[in-house]
């Protein structure tokens, strides 16, 4: 028998990123990855050590497609872990305060023209 849906298998698409962002993302999976094989080293219950290889998996994923230029999906546990690593990231670094002020000071330079 045909398979009834035969696009909705997994498939390879480009990674075209621009190279800044390249390798800003290279910088962070890889901080990640050293963060998450600390993380092992240390005494985790099962699965806590679970989910940090699961993790660790899905962030060699994404590095590897970076490193390819391609990415195989889809990859739910690699954009899960990406979701949640980038709104760490965000939390940590204060983004969404640090919008509010650069669109605030924007706001009163256009009203001075």
């Amino acid at each position: 028998m045909a398979d009834q849906n035969p696009t909705a298998g997994p498939r390879v698409v480009p990674v075209d990123l621009p190279l800044d962002q390249t390798e800003i993302l290279r910088e962070e999976l890889l901080g990640w990855l050293a963060g998450i094989e600390e993380d092992l080293a240390a005494p985790l219950k099962p699965t806590d050590r679970a989910t940090s290889v699961e993790e660790g998996q899905a962030f060699g994923r994404l590095l590897a497609a970076l490193n390819r230029h391609e990415i195989r999906l889809p990859d739910e546990e690699a954009r899960s872990a990406l979701e949640l690593a980038a709104e760490g990231y965000d939390e940590a670094s204060g983004y969404e305060r640090i919008v509010a002020v650069h669109d605030a000071h924007h706001a009163l330079l256009s009203l001075l023209g």
